[in-house]
């Protein structure tokens, strides 16, 4: 009897790491498209992201989005802002689930990289009129916690959203720790998986926070027309890259 051909579409995870500050909800409309689409997805929680308890690290985050992976069999593994050092070690291995790597407005760090060195060593962010360009400007609080100013948020993160869209996702920021911008990368993951570095074209943070290195590398870039958070002011655009990068994988004949 010849063998039945499995034509059901490959089932493949969409796991999307917030940056800092943000949480899980930066990406509820792109969850939202993706299981339109019937693809799976996962947003892991950062432990340095939350309002109490001990002041994690960016290993603890790590290891947080490396456990989410270990339950997984094929991932397309989004990494935001901050997040890109956070997905950079926690896929590092590289992870056997992690099929491609997708730094959205992220920062790229290789081996012994940290948020702040790379920001050191960046090259000036060519997204906005450089009378625009701005950073984070935050406040500490009384637990050591970072938290970042609304007028800062609005301008640096949320400038190319309708105003109430803004006052929505500013009204859910979060506290951040400290460590978070000084601790170096272990591994870099995108060394070994295939990636995509996606730059929001009107960014307005004032350095691109990526590796020498990963310059030099193969990587496939793209730029949307949007600030430093594409997936709350454009969702459908980052959901239609996903969307791509899951359905390469699904056709390829190791999938």
């Amino acid at each position: 009897m010849p063998a039945m051909i499995d034509d059901r579409p490959h089932d493949v995870t969409a796991v999307l790491v917030h940056g800092g500050f943000l949480g899980p909800w930066i990406w509820d409309d792109v969850v939202k498209a993706l299981g339109e689409e019937g693809i799976p997805a996962v947003c892991p929680d950062l432990p340095s992201c939350r309002e109490t308890g001990r002041l994690a690290d960016l290993h603890d985050d790590a290891r947080a989005v490396r456990s989410a992976l270990d339950g997984l069999r094929d991932v397309v593994l989004c990494g935001h802002s901050y997040a890109g050092l956070v997905i950079s070690e926690a896929a590092a291995g590289p992870h056997r689930a992690v099929r491609h790597l997708v730094f959205l407005a992220a920062a790229i760090p290789d081996v012994g990289d940290s948020l702040t060195s790379l920001a050191e060593a960046g090259s000036p962010n060519s997204g906005a009129d450089p009378e625009e360009l701005g950073g984070e400007d935050v406040e500490i609080r009384a637990d050591g916690r970072l938290v970042m100013r609304p007028d800062s948020a609005r301008a640096a993160l949320f400038h190319d959203c309708a105003a109430d869209r803004a006052d929505a996702a500013i009204a859910l920021l979060r506290p951040q720790a400290p460590l978070t911008g000084t601790q170096p990368v272990t591994g870099a993951a995108w060394r070994d998986i295939p990636s995509t570095y996606v730059r929001g074209g009107y960014d307005r943070l004032p350095y691109e926070p990526v590796a020498r290195a990963f310059k030099e590398h193969a990587a496939e870039l793209v730029s949307l027309p949007t600030g430093h958070c594409p997936q709350w002011s454009r969702p459908d655009l980052v959901a239609h890259l996903l969307i791509a990068a899951i359905g390469k994988i699904r056709s390829s004949p190791s999938g």
